[in-house]
């Protein structure tokens, strides 16, 4: 649908222009000067969404009363801001590689129930393209599709309406159990690392750090070594949980390269990229990745494998794939990967041996009802990295030019899909 365009300084016009937005514009009218200092500001995307999505929201959280009630403004900025990108996204500049940018959602927005995000710099939500679609991506596995692009109100704002309200990050411990990855929840229980990941609240213990990359080994990984698990002290669990973490450093899948990066435990993790866009860490493959957490990113490692390799490493078909990555052996040799090997042959804790039961008695948010029972399918097939073919379908017209990634620890990697772009001073001072 060919996009329309206002002139710029209007916002609220716009929105009254749309009957289907009336919702919207309605809460952004509850937060005082709004409407004014978005329509002034340069070089933002809105993502609307319409009536029908706002009435989709689950009123049992704290967003979805403030929907429903009109009466929490700091949920009602909260959700308003992670609707914000920092940057211009007109959707042809989406490819089937997703892109993963900042939003106005900052760690400002703290309710009496719960904050809301805690990134620095803001919360990150994605866009891809699948298909025909142009898709918007968000916590708590949240797809939300395009239905009109491009509406562009001056030279400074464009707006996509949506079908669904995007969602704010879980917590880590709040995310493995909702997603199911129980075992991983459980280790991290048992080893008490002094962190809490993301909880809040008077009765939470340990630092709270953000800005993290965390890889997430299936039950099924720890079971297949559970001999090891069983016989480890807790100060080896603690280095085998620190190393699936890389602290100050947000890292998505397409910024990936044949790089090294410094754990949380102090050993470099690999990572290697193949020409067919499989990417990997130390001999595990990223199977399920850029998962938006509250305040850091999780990338499921080795699930079932049942895509053919690139040539030089033959075809793998349907085989499990299971790893907990190891630092006990130190630093991973790229040149030691074979991705065909069977997933004994792979097997990071040499000698282990598999077990029905995990040793593990407690785990986070037990009982929650809000577990993900389907994980959408373009969320299990969407490439990880670029390809020589998908970079080619990008032209230099659209595709849009990212800054170089930095962060601590953080060595040789390639451009970063996450940019922040310049947006006028005091957007988010007036969102709360």
């Amino acid at each position: 649908m060919a996009g329309s365009c206002l002139a710029q300084g209007d916002l609220a016009g716009l929105l009254a222009s749309q009957p289907d937005l009336s919702t919207l514009l309605e809460l952004v009218g509850l937060v005082d000067g709004l409407a004014e200092t978005l329509a002034a500001a340069s070089n933002i995307t809105i993502v609307a969404p319409t009536n029908q999505a706002f009435a989709q929201v689950p009123r049992d959280t704290p967003e979805g009363q403030a929907v429903e009630l009109r009466n929490d403004s700091i949920a009602i900025g909260a959700l308003l801001a992670n609707h914000v990108f920092k940057g211009a996204y007109p959707a042809e500049a989406v490819t089937e590689i997703p892109l993963f940018a900042q939003t106005l959602l900052d760690d400002s927005y703290v309710s009496a129930v719960q904050p809301f995000s805690n990134f620095t710099g803001g919360a990150y939500n994605g866009l891809v393209k699948n298909g025909k679609d142009v898709c918007v991506l968000s916590g708590e596995q949240t797809i939300s599709t395009i239905t009109q692009p491009d509406i562009k109100l001056g030279e400074g704002i464009t707006i996509h309406k949506i079908d669904t309200v995007l969602s704010f990050g879980a917590p880590l411990e709040l995310f493995l159990y909702r997603a199911g990855y129980l075992a991983m929840s459980g280790a991290l229980d048992a080893a008490q690392l002094g962190f809490s990941f993301g909880l809040t609240g008077a009765e939470v213990q340990g630092l709270n750090i953000s800005d993290f990359t965390i890889f997430v080994p299936q039950d099924a990984a720890f079971e297949s070594i559970g001999s090891v698990v069983a016989s480890a002290d807790q100060k080896t669990l603690q280095d085998v949980l620190r190393y699936h973490i890389i602290p100050n450093n947000v890292i998505f899948s397409p910024s990936l390269g044949n790089v090294t990066v410094r754990s949380l435990q102090g050993t470099d993790l690999t990572f290697t990229v193949f020409p067919n866009g499989s990417a990997w860490v130390n001999n595990a493959r990223i199977t399920f990745p850029n998962n938006i957490l509250y305040n850091g990113i999780a990338h499921v490692i080795d699930r079932w494998v049942d895509t053919p390799l690139d040539p030089v490493h033959h075809v793998l078909t349907k085989a499990p794939c299971l790893s907990v990555l190891s630092p006990l052996g130190g630093d991973f040799d790229r040149a030691s990967l074979t991705p065909s090997k069977s997933a004994s042959e792979r097997l990071a804790f040499a000698g282990a041996s598999p077990v029905s039961r995990l040793p593990f008695c407690s785990v986070s948010f037990q009982g929650d009802l809000m577990a993900y029972t389907t994980t959408p399918v373009l969320l299990q097939t969407m490439a990880a990295v670029a390809t020589a073919s998908s970079a080619a379908n990008a032209t230099a017209s659209s595709a849009p030019t990212y800054p170089p990634t930095t962060g601590a620890g953080m060595k040789g990697l390639a451009p970063c899909a996450a940019s922040v772009f310049s947006v006028a001073v005091g957007i988010a001072a007036f969102l709360v």
